[in-house]
């Protein structure tokens, strides 16, 4: 968790410099000193000491706030903490010490909206290369591919302040999809036929299918644990093509043929696809998402695209 809060700050802060001197103060850990801060407001110009509290069963107490502050230098501070943390503890200081104290909570949700943003990227380059292998649960592909990643719809912020839900703490991860390439013909009037060319995407966890474009994509996404769906929730060769025939009928007005056939010029004309002649390939994608974890225990996964939370 250290080096992923380093590498966040080195990308969000002006400058992230290292402490003048190690601090010997139980369960902090600073990470260094910025000038400016991106993420947090009501800090001036001032040097801000950034500390890194590590996980642990329990809540930090006023002792331990007591004994790091004896040590602890300057009047700015900002402590990003894996262990419950209340502001409480800091009302026993003056006015001109200030600090901002992220919890758990506040800390997961940067993190994923850091990798989201594209300011956490963890091996990966500009290509996405990735290098997975299948299991139940995580899937990984047994060779280098590029995956295409799609962008996210939702927000994680926004969407944690419309459902309460009491604590949890949440970490990004993909969802793995299916994107088909799709070539066939449709029928129009008089039989006449015409080729074209779909992408669509197999979503399983939301159980639907929709149009892809390349307006879509995910630049330069990280290398994040993917969660593969069980086998039995992608489509079988004739679900797909039953879903995608109202999806790729349409109707078009017809050009008129002379001067004489002006009634039916103006009418719609279905064309509709011939489920026969369609060439279907796919590769893997994948659609952002969280793992959320609640207090009891229990995880969920929440989706980037309709924001529902669906079991594990």
């Amino acid at each position: 968790m250290e080096d992923i809060v380093r590498a966040i700050l080195n990308s969000r802060t002006v400058s992230l410099e290292p402490a003048v001197k190690n601090f010997n103060i139980y369960g902090f850990k600073c990470l260094g000193v910025a000038e400016k801060l991106v993420d947090i407001e009501n800090m001036d110009d001032s040097l801000v000491y950034i500390w890194h509290v590590k996980s642990d069963i329990l809540p930090v107490s006023r002792n331990e706030i007591e004994r790091w502050s004896i040590d602890a230098p300057g009047n700015r501070h900002w402590i990003l903490s894996e262990r419950e943390i209340s502001a409480d503890l800091f009302k026993i200081f003056p006015n001109d010490f200030k600090v901002i104290t992220w919890g758990p909570d506040k800390l997961s949700m940067w993190i994923g909206e850091s990798v989201l943003r594209g300011d956490l990227i963890v091996n990966s380059n500009s290509s996405n290369s990735l290098e997975q292998n299948f299991t139940n649960e995580d899937t990984v592909f047994k060779e280098k591919i590029r995956i295409i990643t799609l962008n996210p719809i939702i927000n994680l912020e926004d969407w944690l302040s419309n459902e309460p839900s009491g604590s949890l703490n949440s970490i990004p991860v993909f969802l793995v999809v299916k994107l088909w390439k799709i070539s066939g013909s449709m029928i129009g009037p008089d039989s006449v036929k015409d080729t074209k060319r779909w992408s669509f995407i197999e979503d399983p966890w939301m159980n639907k299918i929709f149009s892809y474009d390349d307006g879509q994509i995910f630049q330069n996404p990280p290398n994040l644990r993917q969660f593969q769906p069980s086998e039995s929730k992608w489509f079988t060769l004739e679900m797909l093509k039953s879903n995608l025939k109202p999806l790729l009928d349409y109707r078009k007005k017809e050009k008129p043929g002379d001067g004489n056939d002006l009634v039916k010029s103006t009418m719609l004309e279905w064309w509709r696809v011939d489920l026969q002649s369609l060439d279907l390939d796919f590769e893997y994608a994948q659609i952002p998402a969280w793992k959320l974890i609640f207090e009891d225990g229990e995880e969920k996964i929440l989706h980037s695209h309709n924001g529902k939370a669906y079991n594990l």
